[in-house]
């Protein structure tokens, strides 16, 4: 196995966890080493993916990430998000493999997750099964690699969007007979939630090239990984 060492930016936590060949999740140590049998004569692809927890009284305490290849699973972990800094792992896409071939990469946040006592903040730990309920949308970006470099994309994980209080007005305390607080006006049941097909909640870019904000709809595709912040 070749001792190359290439420096990339250093997220103060990440997680690990190897993925089919061509492509791994590099280790915490902040120096992305080649994998065994990766062509080190061209220069890799990376992709950060910062998973940053929303600061609502549900705050996420926990994520589950998929990441998928056409219909192929390529990994699942499970990410403990307690702490003062966002979590954090990378994807390498080996030089030699086109970076123009996409992955789906889909983020779930839980309240807390069985397991995640036993590591440390930011740190991978086994899933659970079955999950308990999801907070906040779930979360996917579709996207691929920016040819021989580093970018950075961000998850608000526990966003939530486009929510509508089916019954607004003044003094509504939220209840299923929202009580004498609002005159005893029966609300007309959950809030409806989510993005448009198409839009994912607090991931990917917005309409105008930015880093999408939480509580905010942005495209599940990105054109090109390469219009990512490094």
């Amino acid at each position: 196995m070749p001792d190359a060492v290439r420096e990339t930016p250093r997220p103060r936590r990440r997680a690990a966890l190897a993925l089919a060949t061509g492509a791994s999740l590099v280790t915490t140590t902040g120096a992305l080493i080649a994998a065994c049998g990766s062509d080190v004569t061209g220069d890799p692809s990376y992709l950060l993916v910062e998973l940053v927890p929303v600061e609502t009284p549900a705050k996420p305490g926990a994520a589950r990430i998929v990441v998928t290849k056409g219909s192929a699973e390529i990994a699942a972990l499970c990410v403990n998000l307690t702490g003062d800094a966002p979590a954090s792992f990378v994807l390498k896409r080996d030089a030699g493999n086109p970076a123009s071939e996409r992955i789906n990469i889909e983020v779930l946040s839980f309240a807390t997750l069985k397991g995640q006592e036993n590591a440390g903040p930011g740190k991978e730990f086994a899933c659970p099964s079955p999950l308990p309920p999801i907070l906040g949308d779930v979360q996917t970006i579709d996207t691929d690699f920016c040819e021989a470099a580093t970018r950075k994309l961000v998850f608000h994980v526990g966003s939530v969007c486009g929510c509508n209080d089916a019954d607004a007005g003044p003094g509504d305390d939220a209840g299923d007979d929202a009580g004498d607080s609002d005159g005893g006006d029966i609300d007309a049941g959950p809030s409806s939630c989510g993005c448009a097909p198409g839009f994912s909640c607090g991931a990917g870019l917005s309409t105008t090239g930015q880093v999408c904000e939480a509580s905010t709809c942005c495209g599940t595709r990105l054109s090109s990984a390469c219009a990512l912040g490094s």
